[in-house]
């Protein structure tokens, strides 16, 4: 379980609290400015937050580097790499880091790489310079890098906003064998419905505090609120469907 407990950071987020099941996907969701990605970064370790950010009862805060990343791991909504790495030289540095003071690296992480270049369809990147990839190349290679390193929790933000409309299926694919995997997912899209599609948790922000926490039906509730604006919630059969409101029918 993950517990995030009375987190405060900067005068940004103020006393957020929830908790997540492993083997569950949040959709944390808010309008620009909410505190949602301040707030994956301090789960991440990268902001010196107050509070508490739990893994199964162990403070997080309190771990090396090296073993937080192996518990919880980011894909932040851009990413600069001075170093003119290919693609595959980036993926095999990500391994580094997890092989403790003296790394080195074997046939089998080679073989890792090549297994998540295969598996995301981008082993034709292999020889790629990263910093000459488009902006959704780049996020097919950091999931490939968050895979390789494999935490318990995996925090996506806006993983979809470059990527083209076919490949949010994919992505969706992605986070559904996290969840069988019981890994912890916390994700943020600009897209409310693929949201409702891959989470079965909601966390709304609003002006850096928790507006609410719960399932679909709390998220339904509360989506106009939380967004300020008029929306049509759609049913039909198994789906259900966010439109913004035109005045019109249909």
């Amino acid at each position: 379980m993950l517990e995030v407990k009375n987190l405060f950071y900067r005068g940004i987020l103020k006393d957020i609290s929830f908790r997540v099941e492993r083997g569950s996907v949040v959709g944390l969701a808010g309008k620009n400015g909410s505190g949602k990605t301040t707030l994956l970064k301090c789960i991440g370790g990268f902001l010196n937050y107050s509070g508490f950010v739990l893994l199964d009862g162990e403070d997080l805060k309190k771990l090396s580097s090296r073993k937080r990343v192996l518990k919880v791991n980011y894909l932040p909504q851009i990413l600069e790499i001075s170093f003119p790495y290919t693609v595959f030289e980036f993926l095999l540095s990500s391994l580094v880091p997890l092989k403790g003071f003296f790394p080195s690296l074997a046939d089998e992480d080679i073989e890792k790489v090549e297994f998540y270049l295969e598996k995301l369809n981008i082993y034709h990147l292999k020889d790629r310079i990263f910093s000459t990839l488009s902006g959704g190349e780049r996020v097919k290679v950091l999931i490939a890098r968050l895979l390789l390193v494999d935490p318990d929790v995996y925090l996506f933000d806006e993983p979809g906003a470059f990527l083209d409309v076919e490949v949010l299926p994919f992505l969706a694919e992605i986070v559904k064998e996290l969840k069988e995997r019981e890994k912890i997912v916390i994700i943020t899209a600009h897209d409310l419905n693929f949201l409702l599609d891959v989470a079965d948790q909601f966390v709304g922000l609003k002006n850096g505090k928790l507006f609410f926490s719960g399932g679909k039906e709390e998220f339904l509730e509360n989506v106009e609120l939380l967004f300020d604006t008029k929306l049509r919630i759609l049913r039909s059969q198994n789906e259900i469907f966010i439109k913004p409101y035109t005045g019109g029918k249909g």
